[in-house]
């Protein structure tokens, strides 16, 4: 197929006719460097695991001048590309996310519906700054959807302890506990989707809600959970891509973008969280390669201990305005203990964060200053985290992640009451 213009939410009209059962969507803003490996992975896994199967390459293409586009065809032809274009007068009007993509919710809509126009059965997205993408992948997100009736599917990636800490500390433990689902990666650029998921989330009204720039991952996966829908992981192994100028955005800018899209999400699905109780097992597809040596983070949880420590003195009274006095007086006792002792209990971790949920919900404060205020409590948990963990295998930093997760839907009854009753915020 050719490659053709299209709006930003589909591809035009005058498209060739074309029936693909398996569309590969390929995301891409200022890739040039990368994109041309994922692409020519994707069309070896589509030649490999798929040969017999009609698929077709679909690349959402900003109209950046870096020669990205150039790159795809050279990996896979122009015949088997169909590019959709997503105008640049929208992508200018948006703060760039910290995944680096402006405008990604437009080029993931775009990508769907070029899959719907399509008439693919399975639809499976990639970014075009990975490094660590092999021809493995397509199969490992794609099979589990044309193989075995699963809707969708999620990545999870091998990580270090340390690595990915948001996500471990805040997005999946809030995620497994509200939507019943412990995805390890619920807010991850890649996964897979059936033809009835890819409808329900086109009608979704995620795509020009405010933050969709930087929501937008996590609430498709949210909408799945929310959902009759089957879902699955794919053990894919480990995750490396290109780092992105807007990629070293500082962690008070990051915990607004990541956490405020979760919190937000929140709020436009009380009606389904709050009758969810405890978590189903997600069925993981695959089995990940052999991980290499550990490396050795540096982080040094006394700098973090200390920065909890700064944070308490200056932001004390803010904290006030949304946390309630009992926790107030155990982040007090934290503050006198000596770092090496240093813990912070998972169920006081979870009121912590199902509270300042609450306080985003009501405006308790600016709710960019509310989630930058954030920061130093969270770097008390990942210090107290890194001092449980840095001497554990991998196995049992998965079980101690879990065992947060199991936390977190504890204390869900916690953020039941303070949602419905928010004017006992700081009681």
């Amino acid at each position: 197929m050719t490659s053709t213009g299209s709006s930003s939410s589909a591809a035009s009209s005058d498209a060739p006719a074309a029936e693909a059962a398996l569309v590969v969507g390929l995301l891409s803003y200022h890739d040039a460097d990368t994109v041309g490996a994922v692409a020519t992975a994707v069309r070896d896994g589509l030649a490999g695991g798929y040969a017999g199967v009609s698929s077709r390459i679909v690349m959402a293409d900003d109209g950046s001048p870096d020669g990205a586009l150039d790159r795809v065809r050279e990996a896979i032809g122009p015949d088997s590309l169909l590019v959709v274009t997503i105008p640049r007068a929208g992508l200018e009007r948006l703060e760039l996310p910290y995944h680096g993509i402006p405008g990604k919710a437009r080029a993931l809509h775009a990508i769907l519906s070029a899959s719907r126009d399509l008439g693919a059965g399975a639809c499976v997205v990639v970014d075009g700054s990975l490094r660590s993408m092999s021809p493995a992948w397509i199969d490992g997100l794609a099979r589990p959807v044309t193989d075995h009736g699963v809707d969708l599917v999620a990545p999870f990636y091998q990580r270090h302890a340390y690595e990915g800490a948001l996500i471990k500390g805040i997005v999946y433990p809030v995620f497994r506990a509200l939507y019943g689902v412990p995805l390890r990666q619920p807010a991850a650029a890649e996964f897979a989707c059936s033809a009835r998921l890819r409808d329900r989330l086109l009608a979704e009204d995620i795509w020009e809600r405010e933050g969709a720039g930087t929501g937008i991952d996590l609430w498709l996966m949210a909408a799945a959970a929310s959902g009759d829908f089957r879902i699955g992981e794919a053990a894919l192994g480990v995750r490396v891509h290109q780092t992105r100028g807007e990629d070293a955005l500082d962690l008070a800018a990051t915990m607004t973008q990541v956490v405020g899209s979760l919190f937000a999400d929140l709020e436009g699905r009380v009606d389904r969280w709050q009758r969810t109780r405890g978590s189903r097992p997600v069925q993981r597809f695959g089995a990940p390669p052999p991980l290499g040596p550990p490396a050795t983070p540096d982080v040094d949880p006394d700098r973090l201990v200390e920065s909890f420590r700064l944070g308490y003195r200056e932001l004390r009274d803010v904290w006030t305005w949304v946390l309630p006095t009992r926790t107030i007086i155990d982040m007090r006792r934290l503050v006198d203990g000596p770092p090496a002792r240093f813990r912070l209990d998972d169920e006081v971790w979870a009121r912590i964060v199902y509270d300042f949920s609450v306080g985003y919900r009501v405006r308790a404060l600016a709710r960019d200053h509310l989630l930058k205020s954030l920061v130093p409590l969270y770097l008390g948990w990942l210090a107290s985290f890194i001092l449980q963990v840095r001497d554990l295998d991998a196995d049992a930093v998965e079980e101690r992640v879990d065992a947060l997760g199991r936390a977190f839907e504890t204390q869900k009854s916690y953020l039941i009451s303070r949602w419905r009753w928010p004017e006992r915020l700081r009681s």
